[in-house]
């Protein structure tokens, strides 16, 4: 069964500005090992679906001769565009979405998404990436996870509140429900079943400010969700950084992960 999540086009307009500081950064090494793997020599063209804040086109700019960076939110392209401005003049910044990938654009030999996959018809979108990757195309899902650390307690105790927060959002609770076909299996279906996955564990300084803003740039945690509970949620923030911090800063594993999907053939 296909599930899709409804299409909102401004779902991340009020965590645009919050994003970067918010979600850890793909680990370069994990970026490294996904530049190799696909081949990348420097005259390859890149698509990134979803590119929010433009994170991926922005790390893999240098490895590829040129780059498509597409986003339903203006507010996500402005940023950006900012981050890549004068340092890759090589990335394109396009408003529009999965729903929208056409022959047009042009062929691609990497397409990457990174955080967005869920937010999309996987099928669909898969099928258009068809019709666009060249005959060795890849597609590469990105992700970060905050992995529990018995040294540091407050990693789980931190996950533990924002999913008590933000489970009752209609979404997530769609994504969680026993019937959500995993990411995996949806590639296994596609053109793209040839599937292999690398992951890169690191820890990682991270403020308090950073853990507070992390909530801000999720949707199901927005202040349209959530109203006035948004506030009790960032104290609560507060005193496990108080409680587990050392001058505002605390130490957090994260594994950054690459799930690689190409045809068969390849």
């Amino acid at each position: 069964m296909n599930q899709v999540t409804p299409f909102i086009p401004e779902r991340f307009h009020n965590a645009a500005p919050h994003y970067l500081s918010g979600r850890p950064a793909y680990s370069p090494a994990l970026i490294r090992r996904v530049a190799q793997r696909a081949g990348l020599d420097g005259t390859q063209r890149l698509l990134d679906l979803g590119c929010g804040p433009g994170q991926l086109s922005l790390a893999f700019a240098s490895w590829v001769g040129s780059a498509v960076a597409i986003d339903p939110e203006p507010a996500m392209l402005e940023v950006a565009a900012q981050l890549g401005a004068g340092i890759a003049p090589n990335i394109e910044y396009r408003r529009g979405s999965s729903y929208e990938l056409s022959p047009a654009l042009g062929t691609f030999d990497l397409a990457v998404i990174g955080r967005a996959f869920h937010w999309m018809d996987r099928v669909d979108t898969l099928a258009r990436l068809d019709a666009i990757l060249g005959e060795r195309g890849t597609v590469a899902l990105f992700n970060t996870t905050h992995l529990d650390d018995p040294q540091r307690p407050w990693a789980a105790q931190y996950r533990d509140l924002l999913d008590r927060y933000a489970n009752t959002d209609p979404a997530r609770e769609m994504r969680r429900s026993p019937n959500w076909e995993s990411h995996t299996d949806v590639l296994a279906r596609s053109a793209f079943a040839a599937i292999e996955r690398i992951s890169v564990i690191e820890y990682r300084r991270v403020s308090a400010e950073q853990l507070k803003a992390r909530p801000l740039s999720m949707s199901s945690l927005s202040r349209e969700r959530l109203g006035s509970q948004l506030d009790a949620l960032l104290a609560e923030i507060d005193a496990i950084a108080a409680a587990h911090g050392e001058d505002g800063w605390l130490i957090e594993r994260i594994e950054s992960t690459a799930t690689i999907a190409a045809r068969a053939l390849a």
